[in-house]
C-alpha cells in the first residue's frame, strides 16, 4: 500500500479486541496508521448488555462518535444522557466521560479521533 491510497475494509476482516479498562466492551480499529491514515482514525466499539466503561478523559484528543445501533447511557462532564441509533456525540479534549449499557441489546458506535496515539486517563 502506498501513501494516500484509498482504502476499503470490511469490518468482518478487522480484529475484535477487548477494551482493557471496560467490562464487556470491545473495539475494532477500522482505519489507523496501518492504512496510512494521516489525519484521523476510525474505530468501532461494541458494548454488550450490562457493559460499562469507567469515567475517563483524553488530554490530547477530541473525538466524534456516531451510534450505529442500540442505545446506552453516557455521562459527559456530569451530564447523564441516553443516546440511541442515529445520535452523534462530540467530546472535547479533557472532558470526562463514561458509558454504560443497561439495556437488553448490544450497542455499536463509531468513534473518529485525530491520528496518532491517544492518552487515556481513567478517573474511577
Amino acid at each position: 500500500m502506498t501513501e494516500n491510497e484509498p482504502v476499503i475494509l470490511n469490518s468482518d476482516d478487522v480484529e475484535v479486541e477487548k477494551v482493557e479498562k471496560g467490562d464487556e466492551v470491545f473495539i475494532q480499529r477500522l482505519i489507523t496508521d496501518g492504512e496510512n491514515a494521516e489525519n484521523c482514525f476510525m474505530r468501532r466499539f461494541t458494548m454488550k448488555p450490562g457493559a460499562f466503561m469507567p469515567s475517563h478523559r483524553h488530554e490530547d484528543t477530541d473525538h466524534v462518535q456516531y451510534i450505529l445501533n442500540g442505545k446506552m447511557e453516557v455521562n459527559i462532564d456530569g451530564d447523564n444522557r441516553t443516546v440511541k441509533e442515529g445520535d452523534s456525540l462530540y467530546i472535547p479534549v479533557g472532558v470526562p466521560h463514561s458509558y454504560e449499557n443497561p439495556f437488553d441489546e448490544e450497542i455499536r458506535f463509531l468513534c473518529i479521533v485525530p491520528s496518532g496515539g491517544i492518552e487515556t486517563k481513567v478517573l474511577d
